[in-house]
């Protein structure tokens, strides 16, 4: 497996290489993903790839690479690591120096957290609100950000909100600890909070600190459909 991670890191370089290892029939191998981010200093893993695999099979760590530079891992890593709750492998490369990264449990508080896109935005404020209520929402995976403005990516239809346990509801039935569902800006869904209650619902926008603010007079402009967790 090695062989094969290092032959798509060199094919990567200069640019960060990204990829995943997932096990198939009992055996782990390594599956090359597209890095889409900008820059050669930075990854983030296709979704398109990500999802593509993830429904084939168990992926159990994450792969990328420092170019000329050390595997240690970056703050950004770790707390990347942590969100997404499967190991890193960061490899230096061409050294293949290699570092294995473990997710730890985070403890950021639910109010007043400071925003970072796939650490923690509003998917990840949904998914600690509702597992701090006892019901298990599994990691997502890495999202690509600004989704919402590409074509093909939509991390909020009721496919993808199948796959963490969610079915969806009419918003006449809002209740408790339902998740709401908001087109801001946008004709694609990009951002998710929870209802609390009362016309009060808990979110993460960005730019702003985790709250709980109410729906109207804004918010429910915005609203466009609701699921609930299969718990």
């Amino acid at each position: 497996m090695i062989e094969e991670i290092e032959k798509h890191l060199k094919a990567e370089y200069p640019r960060e290489g990204c990829g995943v290892i997932g096990i198939v029939k009992g055996k782990k191998q390594f599956f090359p993903c597209e890095n889409v981010a900008e820059g050669n200093e930075n990854f983030v893993i296709s979704s398109k790839d990500y999802f593509g695999f993830k429904r084939k099979m168990d992926i159990i760590g994450i792969v990328h690479s420092h170019p000329d530079g050390s595997s240690e891992p970056s703050e950004h890593d770790i707390n990347c690591c942590n969100a997404i709750g499967i190991p890193y492998y960061i490899f230096s490369y061409p050294d293949m120096d290699l570092t294995i990264v473990e997710p730890k449990k985070r403890t950021a508080p639910l109010i007043g957290r400071e925003y970072e896109f796939g650490v923690t935005d509003c998917f990840e404020a949904m998914r600690d609100w509702l597992n701090s209520e006892g019901k298990n929402v599994p990691p997502r995976g890495p999202f690509e950000d600004d989704w919402w403005l590409k074509d093909g990516l939509d991390y909020f239809n009721d496919k993808v909100m199948g796959e963490w346990g969610f079915h969806p509801i009419q918003k006449a039935e809002i209740a408790k600890n339902d998740i709401l569902i908001f087109n801001v800006f946008s004709e694609k869904a990009n951002h998710c909070g929870v209802y609390l209650g009362n016309d009060v619902f808990y979110h993460h926008a960005a730019n702003r600190l985790s709250c709980r603010e109410s729906l109207y007079p804004e918010w429910i402009k915005h609203l466009t459909r609701a699921y609930r967790h299969e718990t």
